[in-house]
């Protein structure tokens, strides 16, 4: 995969005034985990998401999805390998870029993390409020989500009068409220029931419409299936996704040749009627001499069977 260079990064920034979303925004290169006591979390990984896709990260517990998530938040460096995000080399942003870097990335895990003695409004002011903004663009941006998220009539309430669902749409709001070009969302449906699963699952599917990338950290297959959009499957650190695809597509392949051999075996017309085979006539190597030759020898042949009759 090609380095994500600083051409790339100003025809991104040409796109965006386009309002053009064909980029990759997530990229990684060949990239390694490996942990202090041995254990490789990820291996050889390589693979990128565009602009405003909405991307499934799936794998069964230990598989390295919590790992690759550390990775993009910058929570965990990689071992070797390079990742970039919105066209950064996520290897060479400072110590003091972190936060800022951070902020272009909405997050919102399965255990909500909301803060018990703040009401639904501050809970999603918080997050803006440790982005430096004024007080006036708070409140219209915070009633404009909670509203988005169906919260409107629960912005005084606290966390604990809240059911599951709406405890998760309230993380959801803090997570979107800065508007952020990437969201992230860890196991989103792990401790809610279908309906409420259904409920934030579509509201993910809504956000994504406006233009922000979605990748979904999930164990559950079925909703993956159901929604229809693209995953990466992770196997112990390593991406099976395209081994399944191809394998797909041979057994299709398998299918489709059994198919078709059946249909000639069962044809009614296929044993009854005389196989007429067209030769081109370019095909045919043959000149007058060769012809008249061969008329001479099938005539001396019939002389010779009659002088033996005789």
């Amino acid at each position: 995969m090609g380095q994500y260079t600083k051409e790339k990064q100003s025809e991104k920034k040409s796109l965006y005034n386009n309002e053009k979303r064909n980029l990759p925004i997530i990229v990684f290169d060949n990239v390694e985990k490996k942990y202090h006591n041995g254990v490789k979390a990820i291996k050889n990984l390589s693979f990128q998401i565009e602009e405003g896709e909405f991307v499934f990260l799936m794998g069964s517990s230990g598989a390295g999805k919590s790992t690759l998530i550390k990775l993009i938040l910058l929570e965990e460096t990689p071992t070797s390998g390079k990742i970039y995000v919105n066209a950064h080399n996520v290897s060479k942003i400072k110590k003091t870029q972190v936060q800022r870097y951070r902020r272009s990335i909405g997050v919102f895990f399965q255990d909500f993390r909301l803060l018990e003695k703040k009401t639904v409004f501050q809970n999603v002011a918080f997050a803006m409020e440790i982005t430096g903004a004024s007080k006036k663009e708070i409140t219209e941006k915070v009633n404009i989500t909670l509203s988005l998220m169906g919260l409107s009539g629960k912005k005084n309430d606290y966390p604990g009068q809240l059911s599951g669902g709406e405890q998760q749409r309230v993380a959801l709001a803090r997570a979107i409220v800065n508007g952020p070009d990437i969201l992230i969302a860890d196991e989103p449906t792990g401790n809610l029931d279908p309906e409420n699963s259904a409920e934030i699952m579509s509201l993910l599917k809504m956000i994504n419409a406006y233009g922000t990338t979605v990748l979904v950290a999930t164990h559950e297959q079925q909703m993956a299936e159901e929604m229809g959009m693209r995953v990466i499957m992770l196997n112990h650190g390593h991406d099976i996704s395209k081994e399944k695809i191809e394998e797909n597509v041979t057994r299709k392949e398998e299918v489709t040749e059994n198919q078709e051999q059946t249909t000639q075996i069962d044809s009614p017309d296929a044993s009854n009627e005389p196989v007429q085979v067209e030769v081109p006539v370019s095909a045919i190597n043959f000149n007058a001499s060769s012809v008249a030759d061969d008329k001479n020898q099938i005539v001396t042949d019939s002389e010779t069977e009659v002088d033996k009759n005789a």
